[in-house]
């Protein structure tokens, strides 16, 4: 048996086994350092109690140097009289005033090419007149930067 033949039948094991795809490096060149899921360097899930009336940083993620985060999923619970600022690279990319997905089943957003080069950040408003504990998932993979060229530039032009 060749050595490709049992690479593809040990990634189809795992993707049977994990449920998720395979990064498979581009054909032409290959990656310049393997892609790291986003838990490797920081939890996807955060929460916290906020109390009434604060505003608090639930989620916030600097990423390495040379590196890009492309976000896969995200998810929230939500509050009445509250919303958040989702930031990335230190422009707000939404305002979330609803639910987007439960933090069970985060909704898969990798199509969309969400990509954050320095920082990502979710900050909750709690406008309300008792505590609530704020939670946000947001997900991805680290590539190089000069990887996730390879991986989305075709999609981008």
């Amino acid at each position: 048996m060749s050595v490709d033949i049992g690479r593809q039948i040990a990634q189809e094991i795992l993707k049977s086994q994990t449920r998720t795809s395979i990064i498979q490096p581009p054909e032409k060149g290959g990656f310049k350092e393997q892609p790291r899921p986003l838990s490797y360097y920081y939890n996807p899930h955060q929460y916290a109690t906020v109390e009434a009336g604060e505003t608090e940083t639930i989620y916030d993620f600097t990423v390495p140097g040379s590196h890009v985060l492309h976000v896969h999923q995200v998810a929230n619970n939500w509050f009445e009289e509250c919303y958040a600022d989702w930031k990335i690279d230190g422009a707000r990319f939404e305002r979330v005033e609803r639910w987007i997905s439960s933090i069970n089943t985060p909704l898969v957003i990798k199509d969309r090419c969400i990509l954050a080069y320095k920082n990502v950040k979710w900050i909750f408003y709690n406008k309300c007149d008792e505590d609530v504990l704020a939670e946000t998932l947001i997900d991805g993979i680290i590539y190089h930067v000069d990887d996730i060229k390879k991986v989305i530039g075709q999609r981008l032009i």
